[in-house]
């Protein structure tokens, strides 16, 4: 399937038409009118297109804003769907709506543009510092299933309807994380690298290990205290254990001397199309080359709690996770030392 059949845009008068065509079908049809922002209710595109002023007024302190895409075929100009992002999760949302409601004109379904407006919407949420989208479809709605598990959708649970969305009674309620880091990410981004993988099965260690050596490093990369962790000759070595929630990094200067180790606490490690992922759970932990073990990133976990991208037992878990790594990592530098250069020296081809 082209992922450039459509492009999502802001509507405009040049959509007039259309959109109130869309709505005139959909009324004809009793259609459910999900991600149009109250198109059901307008009787004029301008009184359509006044999505914040309208929609406060009507749903009061419980009105989240949103931003509403018209998915419209490159090929024809014509208008497939509608699509919108809600900027937060009331009760309702949460229960209910999701972040994300999309509906596609009917002599247009059953041929991939749902799954595409998806797609396409997902990095706008990114950029919303929205990391987990939560997506809700009624349990009869098969479509919207397939459309939500294409884009990497997980059910978490299915609720009884009690507000009257569904045809079926039960909700489904499906996340997608948008904080899944890939092996692969930085190969043809931000620098070239020589990549080597290895799987490892022994006393040690149980999984995959990519070890990056960067050549041409279009940007550096440095951390707070202005320290770089990527230039050119650094190697990093990446720890996927598929059995853990934990992903190590060790990261090494062009003299192979070691500048940090960095562990991710995930919410899970796997592997898709048999490229393995880490889904970032916030907070990390980092191990200076002085044997100082430092908690990071509890501002991002605090503020994903409070934005209701995860719930009260994943906030303490990680908490958990991370107090169990920081104790297991005191005084216990040499070691960890000896543990990633031995791997390094392996993946280098050279004796220690």
């Amino acid at each position: 399937m082209n992922d450039e059949r459509l492009e999502l845009i802001i509507p405009t008068k040049e959509y007039k038409d259309q959109v109130m065509e869309y709505r005139k079908i959909f009324l004809e049809n009793e259609e459910s009118f999900d991600g149009c922002a109250g198109l059901e209710e307008c009787n004029t595109y301008e009184e359509w297109i006044d999505f914040n002023n309208r929609l406060s007024k009507k749903y009061g302190e419980s009105y989240v804003p949103s931003d509403v895409y018209l998915g419209v075929r490159k090929s024809d100009n014509k208008l497939i769907g509608i699509i919108d992002i809600r900027k937060g999760l009331t009760d309702f949302l949460y229960n209910y709506g999701g972040n994300i409601g999309y509906s596609v004109i009917p002599d247009e379904r059953r041929k991939g543009y749902a799954t595409e407006m998806l797609k396409q919407i997902l990095p706008k949420c990114r950029d919303m510092n929205i990391n987990r989208v939560l997506l809700a479809c009624d349990k009869e709605n098969i479509g919207s299933a397939k459309t939500i598990i294409a884009n990497g959708g997980v059910l978490e649970n299915e609720v009884i309807d009690e507000v009257g969305l569904s045809k079926s009674g039960t909700i489904q309620r499906y996340w997608i994380s948008l904080k899944k880091r890939y092996a692969d990410r930085f190969v043809g981004n931000r620098a070239n690298a020589d990549l080597r993988i290895i799987s490892i099965s022994d006393d040690y260690f149980s999984g995959d290990i990519y070890f990056y050596k960067f050549i041409d490093v279009k940007d550096k990369i440095l951390i707070a205290n202005g320290k770089c962790i990527m230039d050119n000759n650094y190697k990093w070595l990446e720890f996927y254990d598929y059995s853990s929630k934990v992903k190590l990094t060790a990261i090494y200067d062009e003299n192979s001397e070691i500048i940090e180790w960095y562990f991710d606490i995930a919410r899970k490690i796997g592997k898709d199309n048999g490229i393995p992922y880490e889904d970032d759970l916030y907070l990390d932990v980092v191990v200076t080359p002085s044997g100082d073990v430092i908690l990071l990133d509890e501002d991002e976990l605090k503020e994903a709690f409070n934005k209701r991208e995860m719930t009260r037992e994943g906030f303490e878990n990680a908490y958990k996770e991370a107090e169990q790594l920081m104790n297991k990592l005191k005084n216990n530098k040499d070691k960890l030392k000896e543990y990633t250069d031995k791997y390094l020296f392996q993946m280098l081809g050279v004796s220690k």
